[in-house]
């Protein structure tokens, strides 16, 4: 599987250390996410017949998971402005699965509360 083939230019700028690459969009991270685990699921389940691809699927699957981070990390700095960019936020928490790094988790949902906060606020005012 050639995973490259799959990102695309925003992906790929991301995978060199430049998360602003990535949209603003939380919709656009959310198929990023998914995108990204697709490839995952697919790693995870091809069996290399010998060490030296089985070294390089290693590779490629922590270069996956350090993208997810980054997408992560993107989705946790987006102020949302409205419910659905709220609900999209939930939904990618809940594409990350109770096996993905805790604080991660933690910190995407405190985002969340900023985000709801926020919104409250402006209902009110």
């Amino acid at each position: 599987m050639d995973v490259s083939a799959k990102l695309d230019d925003r992906l790929l700028r991301a995978l060199s250390g430049d998360a602003a690459a990535l949209p603003g969009d939380i919709a656009s991270l959310t198929g990023y996410l998914r995108l990204i685990q697709d490839l995952l699921g697919e790693r995870a389940v091809e069996h290399e017949p010998s060490w030296a691809l089985a070294c390089a699927s290693a590779a490629e699957i922590e270069t996956l998971q350090a993208l997810e981070t980054t997408v992560v990390e993107r989705a946790i700095g987006l102020r949302v402005g409205d419910l659905d960019g709220v609900l999209t936020k939930l939904a990618i928490w809940r594409q990350l699965g109770e096996d993905s790094e805790c604080r991660l988790r933690d910190r995407l949902i405190l985002s969340l509360e900023d985000d709801l906060r926020r919104l409250a606020r402006a209902g009110r005012g």
